[in-house]
């Protein structure tokens, strides 16, 4: 399987993501990991209304690969669109983009928990193939905010599929192969959060403290906000 890193950096990626020794099943139950999802189901109309809005003002929101170019084999697979739009990154806030959404903005920051927020879109017919995430300091959350009205658009974690439903949840570990289908002729939007995990031992939480700010001062030097800005 090809993967979206270069041979040195998968490897180091892959011995650090398994010194975390973590167990759970590819989907987590909301509940228990993240309970305040239920503030966002109760506002997703206005959260898809904010995006939807940014995305009819804006000339063009990036594709994945344009903010991260390590994200070439997943995003530019295809020759089909997935853009995001950028609020936060791993405590990084994105101001300009953010101010586009204060709403949304104003939600999820006082969720402390919550360390990334994206919007994700995917066009019509677009393929995520199966890949890894590389941190599992985090676990992945989803809320459906614009779906396709048939149901041939999913995502498969550890091939186990879900199908979005407009305005609910999905949390799941991302360091599981997982991929994305949108075989349909309507885009899909979603809002991505990354939700910070502490369940570790001492060792691993003070590890985990400074692999964090490695991946923030990587965000920096990459010039990823910059990248991701929208007009």
């Amino acid at each position: 399987m090809k993967t979206n890193r270069n041979f040195i950096t998968f490897q180091l990626i892959k011995r650090i993501r398994n010194l975390y020794k973590l167990k759970n099943p590819p989907y987590l139950d909301l509940d228990t990991h993240f309970p305040e999802y239920r503030i966002l189901e109760e506002n997703w109309e206005q959260i898809r209304d904010e995006i939807v809005e940014i995305i009819k003002n804006s000339a063009s929101l990036p594709k994945f690969h344009e903010i991260d170019s390590a994200q070439d084999f997943i995003s530019n697979n295809d020759g089909i669109s997935w853009n995001l739009f950028v609020v936060k990154l791993y405590d990084l806030i994105h101001k300009s983009n953010a101010d586009k959404c204060p709403k949304t903005f104003s939600i999820l920051n006082s969720i402390k928990v919550v360390k990334t927020i994206n919007f994700s879109i995917l066009a019509p017919g677009k393929h995520i193939p199966a890949h890894r995430g590389p941190y599992r300091g985090i676990l992945r959350y989803q809320l459906a905010l614009e779906v396709p009205s048939d149901d041939d658009c999913y995502i498969l974690v550890d091939d186990k599929p879900y199908h979005w439903k407009e305005g609910k949840s999905v949390l799941f570990d991302d360091t599981y192969f997982h991929e994305v289908h949108n075989n349909t002729k309507s885009r899909r939007i979603a809002l991505l959060l990354d939700i910070k995990r502490h369940d570790f031992t001492l060792t691993m939480k003070l590890f985990d403290a400074f692999y964090f700010r490695i991946i923030q001062l990587s965000i920096i030097i990459s010039g990823v906000m910059k990248k991701s800005k929208v007009n």
